[in-house]
C-alpha cells in the first residue's frame, strides 16, 4: 500500500529528477486530486502509507505543482497557488520562501 497509493507522486518525483517538468506536473496533479477525494487516507498517512513525514501528500503535490510552474516559466499560475497552499496550511515554508522569491524577482523586473 505504502508505493502503490502514492504511485503518482513517486512518478512526479522520478519526473522531477529528470528534469521534466511538463510530465511531472501531470502526476502531482492527479496525487493532488487523489489525496482531495481520499484525506482520511493522507490524515492517517503514519498507518495506512507509513509515512512519518510532517507534511501530507497533498500539501507536498501542491507545493510540487507550484515548483514545476516555477521550472516551466509559469510563475504567476506559481504565486497563485503558493497564495492558496499558504491559505490551507500556513505553517508551510515552502510557499512563504517561494512566493517571497517570486515576489522579490518579479519587483525587480519591474
Amino acid at each position: 500500500m505504502q508505493q502503490t497509493i502514492p504511485s503518482s507522486h513517486n512518478k512526479g518525483m522520478k519526473a522531477i529528477k529528470q528534469k521534466d517538468f511538463k510530465t511531472a506536473l501531470g502526476y502531482f496533479k492527479q496525487s493532488a486530486d487523489y489525496f482531495t477525494k481520499y484525506t482520511w487516507l493522507d490524515r492517517y498517512r503514519s498507518l495506512t502509507l507509513l509515512s512519518a513525514s510532517k507534511m501530507c501528500y497533498r500539501e507536498m503535490a501542491l507545493c510540487n505543482i507550484a515548483f514545476c510552474y516555477v521550472q516551466t516559466m509559469e510563475a504567476e499560475k506559481a504565486k497563485t497557488l503558493y497564495e492558496q497552499i499558504l491559505k490551507e496550511y500556513p505553517d508551510n515554508g515552502i510557499a512563504y520562501y517561494s512566493l517571497n522569491s517570486i515576489n522579490t524577482f518579479s519587483d525587480k523586473a519591474n
